[in-house]
């Protein structure tokens, strides 16, 4: 699957060490080492528009599965990993590390405007 469900599961995987990669299911998945969520690629091929759902199964836990918009979930992970990684820094480094992140993101996903306002304060 190389679609950008898969290519949002994949960047996730990379924000280690909060994360990592799993194989489960078939499917190459991110696996967060805080709690256990996994994180799987939703195939989209049969869709006219690739919009990059991610199956959350909360926990490691099938019965608690939710499907969620990959773009989304990537965000809130990269912004917790460019935390995880300031811890002690000045705050223009955390800003660095975070703009370097996100960056990556829409590289992958495209504009992430409506994301980043609807999380402004």
């Amino acid at each position: 699957m190389n679609g950008l469900s898969q290519r949002i599961v994949d960047f996730i995987a990379e924000l280690m060490p909060l994360y990592t990669f799993q194989f489960a299911d078939g499917h190459d998945c991110a696996l967060s080492l805080v709690d256990g969520t996994l994180l799987m690629p939703v195939d989209e091929s049969s869709s006219d528009r690739d919009e990059g759902w991610v199956v959350v199964l909360w926990q490691g836990d099938a019965q608690r599965r939710s499907e969620v918009p990959g773009p989304l979930m990537a965000y809130q992970a990269a912004l917790r990993c460019a935390e995880f990684h300031g811890v002690g820094r000045l705050p223009a480094e955390v800003a660095a590390h975070r703009h370097i992140l996100i960056t990556r993101l829409r590289e992958i996903c495209g504009d992430l405007l409506h994301i980043e306002m609807a999380t402004r304060f």
